[in-house]
């Protein structure tokens, strides 16, 4: 892989799917809740990926920038690493700016490109997250006091979407990192990885 970026990789041989998980801007691979989706997608049998952007690894506050071409980079080199165009489905797991990177990465494809994608946006960022060109299989997970929009206003953001497999979750009192609004407790993580496999 030809960046900087830390990683870990768990491949099966019986695999069909590739779950790419895709971080948030504050917290990297190794936060609770990316550590929760590795965990439940390797016991459902799918090869998984998780790594670090490289701002991140640089200890920026910031991504690299409204166009996200050095994040987007790094993507297309784990894809390369884990040999993503094997695999007859591809995820992308995507918490919070991992979903708007992720997004920008499948709308840059032709749509027979899309078509082995998949998209799993924990915790949609209302007016960031494209997705309205993207023709594969999109589930949304959103806390319902999310500081960006419960589940009826993502459905509004998402309402010229072409795709025709859109699945909506809602995560009752959770915020936008699946936490007690109140105590900041992350008690909401569990309830918002089990809609990965629903």
């Amino acid at each position: 892989m030809n960046t900087k970026s830390n990683f870990k990789y768990f491949h099966s041989s019986k695999s069909k799917t590739l779950d790419v998980v895709l971080h948030g801007s504050s917290a990297g691979m190794d936060s609770s809740l990316i550590n929760k989706i590795v965990d439940v997608s390797r016991k459902n049998g799918n090869s998984v990926v998780a790594f670090n952007f490289l701002f991140l690894e640089r200890g920026d506050e910031h991504s690299s920038g409204p166009e996200l071409v050095e994040e987007i980079e790094t993507l297309k080199s784990v894809l390369e690493f884990c040999k993503g165009e094997s695999y007859p489905t591809v995820r992308l797991i995507g918490k919070s700016l991992g979903a708007i990177i992720a997004a920008k990465f499948l709308t840059n494809l032709n749509s027979e490109e899309q078509t082995k994608y998949e998209i799993i946006v924990f915790g949609y960022v209302t007016g960031s997250i494209d997705l309205k060109n993207f023709v594969g299989k999109t589930v949304i997970i959103q806390g319902e006091k999310d500081k960006f929009g419960n589940i009826e206003i993502v459905k509004q953001d998402m309402k010229n979407a072409i795709s025709k497999d859109v699945s909506y979750f809602e995560i009752k009192n959770a915020d936008h990192s699946y936490r007690d609004p109140e105590t900041k407790e992350p008690i909401y993580e569990d309830q918002a990885v089990l809609q990965l496999f629903s």
